[in-house]
C-alpha cells in the first residue's frame, strides 16, 4: 500500500509538472502579443512595470538570502518565522542519555503537556543546564540543544541509525522522531557534585583519565531551562551580574591555579633529570636578579597572625615539597628549570592552545566553545617563579584542570576529552613519562594522607590530590562610592582515584571558598563516595553499573 501511494504522489507531481511547462510554452509564444504596445498600450505598461517590481522584490529578497550573511538578520529570521517551531513542536526530537542510557537517567526527555503537544523536559534542571542547554521560542537554544539540533529533530544521515531514523519519518511515521543521544555524563555524579557545590561560585569536572570520558561538568551558579521561558525569571537570570548565571564557567572560566600546577612543575623538573633537596628558611625564596620581591609561605603569615614565630620548613624534598605545598620550594624550582623546559611540558599538558574534543561530529566541535589556558611568555625570574606556584598571569579552565589530573593519573598520557559514548578514545599527548607520572602520582597520595587534602583520607579507596589556593583582586564599592581592593581567596583541588589504576580525575573551583583543603576538596569527597557506591572503583556493594567506555 505504501509503494502504490508514493507512486501516486510521484505520477501526481509530473502531471502537475507537465501542466506547468505547457503553460509557461504557451505564456512564451504569446509573449509578443500581451506585452505589445501597439495592441493595448495601458494594459502594457502595466504589466512591464509590476513585472519590473515583482522581479526586483525577488532578486532582492534572494540577495539577502543567498549573500549576505548577516548574523542578526538570521537570528531575527528564525526567531520571526513560526515554520521551524511548528515543526519543532510536532517532532518527538530524540533524547539525551546519560552513560548508562537508562529511561530513568535521562538529561532531557518528554512529558505530555497540557496543549496536547509533547513537552520537552530535564529532569535534573540547575544541574545540567549548562551543558544540555534549552529550546525555547523567543531566546532560541543553547547547549546540546542547539549543536546537535539538526541530530535531535532526525535531519541527520551521518550513521547508518540516523539514516534509518530519516527513512522512517519520511515514509512511515505519522509524528517525526529524532536521534537519541548517549553522553558519557553520569547522571548520578552530575546530581551529586551540583548538590555538594551548594552556594559557592565555580566549576566541577570529572573525567575518566583512561579515555578522556567526561563524567561530571558543573557550572555554577546555574538556572531551569524551564525558567528561560519565563519573562520574568529570565530578566533575573539575565540581569545577575554577580552570579552570571548562563556564563559556563567549566569550559569558559580562566583561573588562576594556584599550587595545583605545582604537579607539572614537578613533572617539569623530574622529566629534566632535576630532584633538588633544599633548606628553606623563614625568609622564603629571593630568585636570582630580583630586588626584595621575595615568594614566602603560607606558614609565614598564618603564624604572624597568631604571634607565633616561624623558622621555615628545613630540609626540603620534592615529595615533602608537594604535600606541603611549600611556595618557597616550586619558585625556586621553576626557576631551576628554567622557563623553556618548563613551557614545554606545561604546554604539553593542553595550554596554549584549542582545546581538542574527541568527536566525529563538526556542529560539537564547532560549537563548544571552550576557552584556552594560558601559561603567557614571562620576562624574568621574578614573573617565573611566581607563574611556577600558579599565580602571576598563569590561568586556566577547570577542564583543563581535570584534564591535568587525568594525564597524571594515566601515566602521563592525556586522553582528548569527549562527551558522546559512541566516539572511540584518542590519545592527545604524551605529556611526561611513564615513570615521571608515577612518581608524581605518589607526591600527591601523600597529600591526601598527611598532606593539605587530609579530608579526603578515607578507608574506602585510595586518592592522590593537590589542593590550592589563588589570590585574586575582586574590587568592591564602598559606602562612599569609591571601589576598594579586596582579595579573596579561590579553593582549587585537582584530584584522582584510586591510586592504582585511577577511574576518576576531578577538579573543582570555589570562587572566595578559601582554602583548597576545605573549600573544594569536600565537594571532590563527594563525588568519589558516590562513584564508590555505584561502583566505579570495583568494590561488590555498587547499587548501580558505571558502563564504562
Amino acid at each position: 500500500m505504501l509503494i502504490v501511494l508514493i507512486i501516486a504522489k510521484f505520477l501526481i507531481i509530473g502531471i502537475l509538472g507537465l501542466y506547468i511547462v505547457r503553460l509557461i510554452v504557451s505564456t512564451v509564444r504569446n509573449m509578443d502579443e500581451v506585452f505589445s504596445f501597439k495592441r493595448n498600450k495601458d494594459i502594457s505598461v502595466v504589466l512591464w512595470v509590476f513585472t519590473f517590481v515583482f522581479l526586483t522584490l525577488v532578486g532582492y529578497q534572494a540577495y539577502w538570502q543567498l549573500f549576505i550573511q548577516n548574523e542578526y538578520f538570521e537570528e531575527t529570521k528564525k526567531l520571526h518565522d513560526p515554520r521551524p517551531w511548528i515543526i519543532e513542536a510536532t517532532t518527538l526530537k530524540g533524547k539525551i542519555y546519560d552513560r548508562t542510557h537508562n529511561e530513568d537517567k535521562l538529561f532531557a526527555g518528554y512529558q505530555a503537556s497540557e496543549e496536547g503537544l509533547p513537552r520537552r523536559y530535564y529532569p535534573l534542571g540547575e544541574a545540567t543546564s549548562h551543558i544540555i542547554g534549552y529550546s525555547d521560542v523567543e531566546r532560541d537554544k543553547s547547549g546540546l540543544e542547539k549543536f546537535y539540533f539538526e541530530r535531535l529533530m532526525g535531519w541527520t544521515r551521518d550513521t547508518p541509525e540516523e539514516e534509518e531514523v530519516h527513512t522512517n519519518n519520511k515514509y512511515f511515521r505519522v509524528q517525526p522522531k529524532g536521534n537519541d543521544i548517549i553522553l558519557t555524563l553520569d547522571y548520578e555524579l552530575q546530581k551529586v557534585a551540583y548538590e555538594a557545590f551548594g552556594d559557592n561560585k565555580g566549576s566541577v569536572v570529572a573525567i575518566e583519565p583512561s579515555t578522556g570520558a567526561v563524567l561530571v561538568l558543573v557550572s555554577a551558579p546555574s538556572f531551569h531551562p524551564d525558567s528561560v521561558s519565563v519573562d520574568e525569571a529570565w530578566v533575573r537570570i539575565v540581569r545577575d551580574e554577580d552570579g552570571k548565571r548562563l556564563y559556563n564557567r567549566a569550559l569558559k572560566g580562566r583561573y588562576p591555579p594556584g599550587s595545583t600546577f605545582k604537579p607539572m612543575v614537578a613533572c617539569a623538573a623530574l622529566e629534566n633529570g632535576i630532584n633538588p633537596t633544599w633548606t628553606l628558611g623563614r625568609n622564603g625564596y629571593l630568585p636570582p636578579g630580583v630586588r626584595n620581591k621575595r615568594v614566602y609561605d603560607f606558614e609565614r603569615a598564618y603564624n604572624k597572625k597568631r604571634g607565633r614565630a616561624w623558622n621555615g620548613h628545613g630540609v626540603m624534598t620534592m615529595e615533602r615539597g608537594i604535600m606541603k605545598s611549600a611556595n618557597s620550594y616550586f619558585s625556586k624550582l621553576g626557576v631551576t628549570v628554567g622557563e623553556p623546559a618548563l613551557r614545554e611540558v606545561v604546554e604539553r599538558f593542553g595550554y596554549n592552545q584549542p582545546v581538542m574534543w574527541n568527536t566525529s561530529r563538526p556542529e560539537l566541535q564547532k560549537g563548544l566553545v571552550t576557552f584556552r589556558s594560558s601559561f603567557p611568555a614571562i620576562k624574568n625570574n621574578h614573573e617565573l617563579a611566581w607563574s611556577s606556584i600558579g599565580q602571576q598571569e598563569v590561568l586556566a579552565t577547570p577542564l583543563q584542570l581535570a584534564l591535568t589530573a587525568a594525564a597524571i593519573a594515566n601515566d602521563g598520557l592525556l586522553m582528548k576529552p569527549m562527551l558522546e559514548s559512541r566516539e572511540t578514545p584518542e590519545v592527545w599527548n604524551r605529556v611526561v613519562s611513564t615513570e615521571t607520572a608515577q612518581r608524581v602520582q605518589k607526591m600527591m597520595r601523600k597529600v591526601v594522607t598527611s598532606g593539605t587534602a587530609r579530608r579526603l583520607n578515607v578507608k574506602e579507596f585510595e586518592a592522590s590530590g593537590k589542593t590550592g589556593t589563588a589570590e585574586i583582586n575582586v574590587p568592591i564599592k564602598g559606602p562612599d562610592g569609591k571601589w576598594h581592593k579586596n582579595i579573596v581567596n579561590n579553593a582549587l583541588f585537582i584530584s584522582f582515584a584510586p591510586l592504582e589504576n585511577p577511574i576518576i580525575a576531578i577538579a573543582v573551583i570555589a570562587e572566595g571558598a578559601g582554602y583548597g583543603g576545605s573549600g573544594a576538596a569536600p565537594v571532590a569527597k563527594a563525588v568519589y563516595m558516590k562513584a564508590y557506591e555505584l561502583g566505579y572503583f570495583g568494590n561488590t556493594n555498587g547499587t548501580d553499573d558505571k558502563s564504562k567506555n
